[in-house]
């Protein structure tokens, strides 16, 4: 591990503050964490400032958008030109879950390491081949470059983000299974599953791209489907945490995987865009879906990006939840309506069933470069 400076009571440990997509992470390089991975977590909660539902003693937001880190190194692998691990950080729990990819995050994985100094900027764009170690899968980043560096300014506006900026395109197709190895990994389009909080069974579709989700009718548990962050109680939320249990030990997941995520979906409707208070209409969207992560499970305030590959997917795949509700355009691309606007996510599925492409667009920015003190013995 390289800190640039310590103390007897503090290591300072360099990094960089980026935000992709609708998410923000603390980043780092792998040569600069410890090696020992129980100091390491230990170190990167401090960094955080978790558990704390403030997280005031750290970097963290308190949300789960910002509590966030990513470790980047640079690969010795044919063809591979990074290795990235994301970590999703508790806010009120004392963990760094490494069960799933960020797909918002992704998105800065290859401005972060041309800013580093791992990879050459190629001008216009420089194409970036990158392994994540959490799903095992291989991603593919385009980075518009301009006087050696990655371009900030441009005209890409994303829901959820305020203004505009460069276009990076991500491209998930080589990820099918990328949690539990199988693209249904129940066998079929839909299972019907007991919910014992709920005392029914319920309709679901279990589906893995990029991220093991899994989807069901908003109406089979009582909601409109449109619910803005604020209608969404702790109530409304235990249920869709109770259908995510139950889909787990379908598929024989473990509960500590905290995956499947849980998505309802409906048919495509109005409804208000919870940053903005403007109409999101009906005719712009391929279906409303609303997506909960945790534990403690909370409500995504936009999507996750590797959701909504895997729930474009979805769409595409005849008898799902999803393809039961959604709207079809001409151009291959699926809008998911989320809280805060539109996700579009272009998506081809070969005559075979393979998925030729699962793309979509985001924009990022290097926000901080410095350092994060940590305590240098535990004090919790």
């Amino acid at each position: 591990m390289k800190t640039a400076s310590h103390s007897v009571d503090q290591l300072a440990v360099p990094c960089t503050i980026m935000r992709g997509g609708t998410s923000k992470g603390v980043f780092f390089l792998e040569s600069d964490l410890p090696a020992d991975p129980q100091s390491r977590e230990r170190v990167l909660l401090e960094a955080i400032g978790s558990p704390d539902p403030r997280q005031i003693d750290g970097l963290g937001g308190a949300d789960t958008l910002t509590s966030k880190i990513v470790i980047v190194s640079k690969s010795s692998e044919p063809g591979i030109d990074l290795n990235y691990t994301f970590g999703q950080v508790g806010i009120d729990l004392p963990y760094v879950s490494y069960s799933a990819n960020c797909g918002n995050l992704s998105a800065a994985v290859g401005t972060y390491a041309i800013q580093q100094g791992l990879i050459p900027a190629l001008e216009p764009v420089t194409t970036v081949h990158i392994f994540n170690t959490n799903t095992r899968q291989v991603l593919v980043s385009r980075i518009p470059v301009s006087g050696g560096q990655p371009s900030v300014n441009g005209d890409c506006a994303i829901a959820g983000v305020p203004g505009t900026g460069a276009e990076i395109q991500l491209d998930f197709a080589r990820t099918k299974g990328a949690s539990t190895g199988s693209l249904l990994p129940s066998g079929y389009v839909v299972d019907e599953i007991y919910v014992p909080e709920l005392g029914k069974s319920i309709i679901v579709s279990i589906v893995d791209v990029a991220k093991v989700t899994l989807f069901f009718h908003a109406r089979d548990i009582g909601i409109r489907g449109t619910e803005t962050p604020d209608e969404f109680t702790p109530e409304i939320l235990n249920r869709f945490w109770a259908i995510r249990n139950a889909g787990a030990k379908h598929i024989g997941l473990s509960p500590e995987s905290r995956l499947p995520h849980p998505v309802s979906v409906i048919a495509p409707a109005n409804y208000m865009n919870y940053m903005t208070k403007t109409t999101v209409r009906a005719d712009e969207v391929s279906f409303v879906a609303r997506r909960v992560g945790g534990p403690p499970p909370r409500l995504h305030k936009a999507f996750a990006a590797t959701g909504a590959v895997c729930t474009a997917v979805a769409a595409n795949l005849p008898g799902t939840v999803v393809h039961q509700v959604a709207r079809r355009f001409d151009d291959h691309v699926v809008r998911i309506g989320h809280p805060t606007g539109v996700f579009p996510v272009i998506t081809r599925i070969g005559a075979d069933g393979e998925i030729t492409e699962a793309a979509y667009t985001r924009t990022a920015r290097r926000i901080m470069d410095g350092t994060v003190y940590v305590a240098a013995q535990s004090r919790r």
